[in-house]
This record gives structure tokens, sequence and C-alpha cells, in this order.
């Protein structure tokens, strides 16, 4: 089978020419374009648009497999008319993700990211950085899927009180309510038409003042003008982003309708950003490289492995 495996790194050149012997493996560290005439497998990374005009390009493709769980960057309509399968690898870093999560709500609360760079710049002092204990404090949770449950998991470790709201568990908390009675929420959906800008300025109205809002889920969850203007009007006291609505243009220095607002964002004092990369740990990308190679074996011959619904 001809496989092109896309933004490629060193590591990954080496895992599946490794784990593909028998197949015609070429890894490249760029996007994937038309033009790969006779590619019959694809693997990509989350974020990069697979668009018609590109798989259009690739007469022979009969697979795509996303190194990752979500697959909205993929024009799944075309690849429907087409006939080309699309698979994922739907659990890799639910732990991993979580942790990184957990992670923002201490660094948010505790103030850790400014107490360091305050030490760096030279100044060793404890004022303007006193935080908050998390005991006794309210997580919601939007999202109950491995991620949230573990998240929830971690929480109550630390002594907090969790309540969540779940779209397909009809016995959760309602969204208002949630917002109204949290002192932090924390995204874990995934990103659908229904989901798309679910924090907008009506929902950041029914939070607490007080309260912080952590996003580790997909960016368009969250309306960032809407959580900008929230910010800078007292409604919220802080924001953790690990994901941003346009961050595929904010990543390579381009500028689209949101770059003003995400650079906005990611000064603000009340803001911690990180670059996408809640699901970046050695053991996870491991687990995403040995999963794309199984899928891509397996269709080779004959069976398709995790495909999700387009």
């Amino acid at each position: 089978m001809n496989i092109l495996i896309a933004s490629a790194t060193p590591q990954d050149t080496v895992f599946f020419r490794e784990a593909l012997q028998g197949h015609h493996v070429t890894t490249i560290a760029e996007e994937p374009s038309a033009g790969w005439s006779e590619v019959e497998a694809l693997a990509v990374v989350h974020g990069i648009p697979l668009s018609a005009e590109t798989l259009a390009g690739m007469p022979a493709l009969r697979l795509i497999v996303t190194r990752s769980t979500g697959f909205d960057h993929i024009d799944a309509a075309y690849a429907r008319e087409r006939g080309i399968n699309v698979c994922n690898v739907p659990e890799y870093g639910s732990v991993t993700v979580a942790e990184f999560t957990f992670g923002l709500i201490l660094s948010l609360l505790r103030r850790i990211p400014q107490a360091v760079a305050s030490t760096k710049s030279g100044v060793f002092s404890i004022s303007g950085l006193i935080g908050e204990d998390l005991e006794g404090k309210t997580l919601g949770i939007v999202g109950l899927g491995k991620i949230g449950r573990n998240l929830a998991k971690m929480a109550e470790g630390f002594s907090m009180k969790v309540i969540a709201n779940d779209a397909f568990k009809p016995d959760s908390t309602p969204l208002d309510e949630l917002l109204q009675r949290s002192d932090v929420v924390a995204l874990c959906c995934p990103l659908t038409d229904q989901t798309r800008h679910l924090i907008n300025a009506d929902s950041l109205a029914k939070m607490k003042p007080s309260a912080f809002l952590v996003n580790t889920a997909r960016g368009p969850v969250v309306d960032s003008l809407a959580l900008l203007t929230a910010l800078e009007n007292g409604q919220l006291a802080g924001a953790a982003l690990d994901v941003i609505e346009g961050e595929e243009a904010f990543r390579t220095g381009q500028e689209d309708a949101f770059t003003t607002v995400n650079k906005a964002l990611a000064i603000h004092p009340s803001v911690l950003m990180t670059p996408h990369l809640a699901f970046d740990s050695k053991e996870a990308v491991q687990r995403i490289r040995q999963t794309t190679a199984d899928i891509l074996r397996a269709f080779a011959e004959g069976k398709v492995l995790n495909p999700v619904p387009i």
C-alpha cells in the first residue's frame, strides 16, 4: 500500500518506516497538498485541514487516518461521496489531557506561572501572587467522556465538589445551573454544531465574576471575542486556554478574523494560553503512532479499524 504520513516528525519517520515494513511509506514534515496522485492511505494530525480540493488531487486515496480523536478538520461530505474511509484514534490521552487540564486549574488558582515569571525576572517576592484553595470549590465539567470522568476523579482527590453537564446524559446538571454554581468551568466536550460557541456572551454572563474558565476541548466551543470582553469587563476572574478559535492561523503567524482577539487573549494578565499541547506526552504520542500503524496495517488486509461516522 502507498502510504503518506504528513506533518511527520523525525521520530514519526523512524517509527512508521519500521512499523509498516512491506508498504511504500513516505513521510513529509509539511501539510499534505493536492498532487499525491498515487497515495492510497493518508495519515494526518488534527488541525490540518483536508478540503475537497486537496482530496480531489489524490484520486487513488481510499483511507484517511487522523492521528486524533476529533475529525472536524476533514471534509466529511466529500470523503463520503468519494467512498474514502476515515478512521481516528479514539483513545490515546484521556488521562493525559485530564492531567494537563488539572494542571491549568492549579496554575490559574495558585498563580504559578506568574510566580515563576516574577522569580525569573529577579523579583523574589510574594506580593500580588496570592492564590486560592481548590478544596471546597465547585468544578463544573462540560462533557463527561473519558477525559471529563478522569478530571472528575482528580478533582475529588483535591476535595473539590464536582458537577457535570453532558448532552447525552439527561440526568446531568443543566448547563445554566452548572455555569451559575461553578467556581471553575472545564470544557471537555467535542466540537459539534451544538457545541460551537457554547460559551458565548450569554453563558459567560451566567458565571460568577470570581469564576475561571478552562478550555482543553476545541477552540470554537468558546466565542473568543465574548471571552475577551468578559475578562476586560471583570465578568470573569480568568481563563486557561489550550485551544482557541483560529489557532491554525495564529500558530503560523497568519492574519485572520481571530488573530487580533487571540493576540489580546494571549497577553491578557488573567489568561494562561498554551499551544494545543494537552495531549502531548511521550506516552500519548506513542499510543497515537501505534494505533495509526494498526489501522493502516488492518486496512491493507481488508479491515477498517476505528471508522468515524461521516
